[in-house]
């Protein structure tokens, strides 16, 4: 049976864009125990397959909250974790740091949103989190979904070249205003996903007032990636639509690949969610098995 989540958005996102610890005395893997915290005085949870063995290569999935946000209700509503059994995978789910006002945030872009300016370095610590989860499980390739600020910050890794990543699913982000900030970063697939009528991230891109940075559309976006992959652009492919929020009719999220001739079989594409907002409402069951799905098929 189909479930889906009623969504709120924090009602912080849209009026501030628009105007524990690990035990370091453990050297062996707990027995039997697929929850592990990691991450010291920034703990995040490490989830893995019942029964795990270390030795096993398998794909780690990292879910990046948003603005306001946390990582629970983030998974809950992506349905990630839900595919840690039937797909082998393992996740991990951390949460950023707080500002000035007690709002959670990821140090994405220069546009969102460390509002306050406190440098925070959520690239290391993310980095950190992955060669840690590497002392409970044997890495094959990184994975990083992310909701508004978590999707921006999934841009930014991108830009960064995050060791082992090897493809991102920003919803409702974009990727830096000025290409200059991701000049000389390693390709990766990308799969963005945006509504129409997102009125806090717009779907065509936004900001610059007020001597505030600006953010790309998602179109823009895509194709930066794509070309970064070395796709052919004049090759982009109309596929099949999706039904992702069935709040809206038919099949509405428009879906455009860009997967000809880029670079060891890296994939780059776009789901447009016509009249989608913000916080689209997605059946977590269906949206995470596609999303997972769409990872484990993309290369690099």
């Amino acid at each position: 049976m189909k479930r889906s989540w009623t969504i709120i958005a924090p009602a912080a996102l849209a009026l501030v864009l628009t105007a524990a610890c690990r035990d370091e005395s453990q050297t062996t893997d707990p027995v039997n125990d697929p929850v592990r915290t990691i991450g010291g005085d920034r703990p995040a949870t490490l989830m893995l397959p019942n029964d795990y063995e270390r030795v096993t290569a398998i794909p780690l999935v990292i879910v990046l909250h948003g603005f306001t946000s946390n990582a629970g209700w983030t998974d809950r509503y992506f349905g990630i974790s839900q595919r840690i059994e039937p797909d082998q995978i393992a996740v991990i789910l951390p949460n950023g740091t707080r500002d000035d006002q007690d709002r959670s945030f990821w140090n994405g872009t220069d546009f969102c949103c460390d509002l306050g300016g406190s440098g925070v370095d959520d690239v290391g610590y993310l980095n950190g989190l992955v060669a840690e989860a590497g002392e409970h499980m044997t890495v094959d390739g990184v994975y990083l979904i992310g909701l508004s600020n978590g999707g921006f910050m999934s841009y930014r890794m991108a830009c960064e070249s995050m060791p082992g990543l090897r493809a991102i699913a920003p919803v409702a982000g974009a990727t830096f205003s000025d290409p200059a900030k991701c000049e000389g970063a390693r390709p990766v697939s990308v799969l963005h996903i945006h509504g129409t009528a997102d009125r806090t991230i717009r779907y065509a891109g936004g900001g610059g007032r007020d001597g505030r940075p600006s953010y790309p559309g998602a179109e823009e976006s895509v194709h930066r990636w794509a070309t970064r992959a070395g796709c052919d652009m004049e090759a982009a492919e109309t596929m099949p639509s999706l039904d992702l929020v069935e709040a809206l009719p038919d099949e509405e999220t428009d879906v455009t690949s860009y997967d000809t001739g880029c670079d060891d079989g890296l994939r780059v594409e776009l789901w447009t969610i016509e009249n989608g907002g913000h916080v689209p409402d997605f059946d977590a069951d269906d949206f995470g098995a596609r999303v997972v799905a769409w990872f484990m098929g993309a290369g690099g």
